[in-house]
């Protein structure tokens, strides 16, 4: 025996960027909650979704060191780009926190495809939190991230007393890779952005860890989608993987790495900007960063630029290189510019890469890996190096660079003799950059000695290129 409830909604597209709260009422004696949804339509026509797609690659293409007027862009490729994009989707999604204020769930891809959310005594779907259920107030929070034409949600939610329901993807004990691990110092190599079938990734988090090993990682973070479920499993393991979310607002993404607990998105707002959320984050001791902040939007990823006014108070690192250079150079060399820029205006800033890895094919030869110094590789050392910028980010070739012998993240005197080390696995053409401009230009270069002399304080960092095809990045040695 159970109770169900139906709920419909019409949602039109003021209600975009919208939380819309549903009060739950669970009695004493529930075993399972199940919950089905229907969004119609889902999606656009293609012709309904062609005009808003070129205003946002319009946008996009704008960007960056060599920015692009749509007119230019050959029709065929053009045509090409629209319809890897169409057809465009009304996008909403929930979350379920229980009547103790923990939270118990969200529905990511399966909420308004009709797929069952399970959250059981026993087990529960994936990206949800299987234990008791208190009876009570729970809240379902319907958070409407886009609606592009009116449509009609339906919702589903069931409340049984026995826990009788079989459904696909349940959550299983996690099995760990690796029964022990050799202990890393020196330059460690990692990914700081990367997601499991938690949230909207392929790989269970076990042969998540598989296919980083093989990609020769020395550590990687696991940031679900508003959820830490999946982190919260895999304490046994040996392998270095850690905790972290990636706050998927409505107004831009952001990661907080190295957390423990559960962090509501919704405290990233405009009204409070970021700053609850990053004292949050640095409250269980770990890394806030601003996640893709140049990357393409509304309507075709809503959500995923980056649009909320920022206080860089309160943000430690910052995603410029996410993903493959050759198809997002626009947003990555902007996130650059915008970097430099930071840096200018006294901001300690680290720029990290990462994958944003959901399956296996996100993996090419030209996505960035950052390399870390650390005097033993574990969590504390990690975040406190990335805080204090000793790190390097390369889509292969490992690199040095020093100045009177500091290493990345130093202090140099602008009044000493100064002498400038790099060196390339690859030749590439060198950019050292200036305060933010092009200081010296070397081309086809992999090691050398330059002594240097600069009037004013600022920052100077190394950029290695070939062609128009960035391959490694420094963060900052200081000049004071």
């Amino acid at each position: 025996m159970g109770n169900e409830y139906h709920y419909n909604i019409e949602l039109y597209p003021e209600d975009s960027r919208k939380l819309i709260p549903i009060e739950l009422e669970i009695p004493e004696g529930t075993k399972e909650i199940i919950i089905k949804a229907k969004l119609e339509p889902e999606y656009l026509t293609y012709e309904e979704s062609r005009k808003p797609i070129i205003e946002a690659i319009k946008k996009y293409i704008s960007q960056g060191f060599e920015p692009l007027d749509i007119k230019d862009v050959p029709q065929g490729i053009l045509e090409n780009v629209i319809r890897s994009f169409s057809p465009l989707k009304n996008v909403v999604n929930f979350r379920l926190i229980d009547t103790e204020g923990s939270f118990r769930g969200t529905g990511d891809q399966r909420f308004t495809k009709g797929m069952p959310i399970k959250i059981g005594e026993k087990e529960s779907t994936l990206g949800c939190v299987a234990g008791d259920i208190p009876a009570g107030n729970w809240k379902l929070i319907l958070e409407v991230k886009s609606i592009l034409k009116k449509s009609l949600l339906n919702i589903i939610v069931s409340v049984n007393r026995e826990e009788k329901t079989k459904i696909s993807d349940v959550t299983f004990p996690y099995t760990p890779v690796l029964s022990e691990y050799e202990e890393k110092s020196g330059w460690v190599k990692g990914d700081f952005h990367l997601h499991s079938n938690h949230s909207d990734g392929v790989f269970s988090i076990e042969n998540l860890i598989k296919f980083n090993i093989r990609r020769g990682l020395d550590f990687i973070f696991l940031t679900d989608h508003n959820k830490i479920s999946g982190y919260q499993m895999v304490k046994e393991e040996n392998y270095p993987i850690w905790g972290g979310m990636e706050f998927t607002t409505f107004w831009g993404h952001f990661l907080g790495l190295g957390i423990y607990d559960y962090i509501p998105l919704d405290l990233i707002n405009p009204e409070d900007g970021i700053k609850k959320v990053s004292e949050k984050v640095h409250f269980q001791g770990g890394i806030f960063c601003i996640a893709h902040p140049n990357t393409i939007g509304y309507p075709i990823c809503p959500g995923c630029k980056c649009e909320l006014p920022i206080d860089w108070r309160y943000v430690d690192a910052i995603e410029v290189w996410s993903g493959s250079f050759n198809l997002r150079s626009f947003e990555i060399t902007e996130s650059i510019k915008q970097w430099r820029n930071l840096l200018k205006e006294h901001y300690r800033i680290t720029a990290i890469g990462s994958s944003d890895m959901h399956k296996a094919e996100d993996i090419t030869e030209d996505v960035p890996i950052n390399y870390v110094y650390v005097e033993e590789l574990n969590l504390e050392n990690l975040i406190n190096a990335v805080k204090m910028g000793r790190l390097y980010i390369t889509s292969g070739p490992k690199v040095e660079f020093s100045i009177n012998n500091k290493m990345i993240g130093d202090i140099v005197n602008k009044e000493e003799a100064l002498i400038l080390k790099y060196s390339c696995e690859e030749e590439c053409d060198l950019k050292i950059i200036y305060n933010g401009e092009e200081y010296i230009k070397i081309p086809s270069t992999q090691k050398g000695i330059i002594q240097i002399r600069l009037e004013d304080e600022g920052y100077i960092y190394l950029e290695f290129w070939k062609g128009k095809n960035l391959k490694a990045i420094t963060n900052p040695i200081y000049i004071k």
